[in-house]
């Protein structure tokens, strides 16, 4: 499988902003709103922009499931004429592997912490990853796993998608229908009608309204072998092109027809992920997107991204207010913390606790044969 170094930049930087909005959104008003005064660029929309950065995983999710797995569900026949079988049992515990362990860990500590006869019920769903079928799936127990609720929904019909991405030509109809469908939810279903005002308070969770994100990262997985640029010149150009396309989220000048959708948001990540196919420029050998430190917080963006608020929650108890009185070094400070203690949870979790484990079991199991 052809890899895509550059998605490492990408999922690390994404996984750091998402970080930065929540620990904004999450600080108490009298901090953050002097922040937002001093700097409402910043603090009042390019931190709070954050937020969209999930679309671009799903996005990066779609093209790297069909970089991984569509030729095998695909496939016909092998070289020796015998019909090639797609390990079902093999691809769902791999997702289950991958997913599961780490995110169970957090629940147990969320109802640890706040133990009650709701929190039981929802840790239950979020357990089986499937919660997103709930009809309103609105679960404060890890309330950042509801990303996880939407991309294991996408793992149950990656088969139907795999068969839309079939030919360009019913790619293309797909991805018009979703982008349809998105705005007809938006402007019909996603009213008081239909919907509770949680629902549609967390529009996102809908695999409807996100499901043109997964089409756009399966299109450019068709089209893949076209998008690699050769010239630093061209991708120059993209990079350009992308910067200007991105600013244009935090003037007036926006396009109008996108309001109340986030598909201009996708026109963004869809030119920044264009960017990543093409190589990205290189300075002396070095790359922004590509190197030992991206590649590092890629290996642990979901994790970092699962254990964050819990994380806040943390060093919320130190209440650094006391210690910092000015409000920009104060919050820095907070985030920053809240990265490194993140990456360290996450790394000792992945690395020590469930290595351990896995021998434990292992031994047992040795042991008892």
């Amino acid at each position: 499988m052809q890899r895509y170094n550059s998605f490492n930049g990408l999922r690390g930087f994404a996984a750091i902003g998402i970080l930065l909005m929540h620990y904004l959104a999450n600080m108490d008003a009298n901090i953050v709103l002097p922040l937002k005064q001093s700097n409402p660029l910043l603090y009042g929309s390019i931190i709070p922009f954050f937020t969209t950065f999930v679309y671009m995983f799903f996005i990066i999710s779609a093209f790297s499931m069909c970089c991984g797995y569509f030729k095998k569900f695909t496939m016909k026949s092998t070289t020796s004429g015998e019909v090639s079988e797609f390990n079902t049992d093999k691809f769902y515990l791999k997702r289950y592997s991958r997913i599961w362990p780490f995110f169970a860990l957090l629940v147990g500590i969320d109802v640890v912490l706040k133990p009650s006869v709701s929190e039981i019920y929802q840790a239950f769903a979020d357990l089986t990853l499937a919660f997103n079928l709930l009809p309103n799936p609105d679960i404060s127990v890890i309330g950042v796993g509801w990303f996880l609720g939407l991309i294991f929904l996408f793992y149950m019909i990656f088969p139907w998608f795999v068969f839309l991405l079939q030919s360009k030509k019913r790619a293309w109809f797909a991805l018009i229908i979703s982008v349809a469908f998105h705005f007809i939810l938006i402007r019909y279903f996603l009213t008081s009608e239909f919907c509770t005002e949680s629902q549609i308070a967390n529009f996102r969770h809908n695999m409807i309204y996100s499901f043109p994100f997964f089409m756009i990262g399966g299109i450019l997985y068709l089209y893949k072998d076209k998008l690699q640029l050769t010239k630093n010149l061209s991708r120059t150009i993209l990079l350009v092109i992308t910067l200007i396309a991105t600013s244009l989220c935090f003037t007036e000048w926006k396009p109008k027809f996108f309001s109340g959708s986030d598909l201009w948001t996708a026109i963004i990540f869809t030119l920044w992920i264009l960017y990543a196919i093409s190589g990205e420029i290189s300075f002396k050998g070095f790359k922004i997107l590509d190197n030992r430190v991206t590649k590092l917080l890629s290996d642990y963006s979901m994790e970092i991204y699962l254990c964050h608020m819990v994380i806040f929650r943390a060093i919320e108890k130190i209440h650094l207010e006391k210690y910092i009185q000015n409000d920009h070094a104060l919050y820095w400070t907070w985030s920053f913390l809240g990265i490194g203690l993140s990456f360290l949870f996450s790394w000792f979790v992945i690395n020590v606790l469930f290595k351990n484990i896995k021998k434990l079991t292992f031994t047992k199991k040795i042991n008892k044969d």
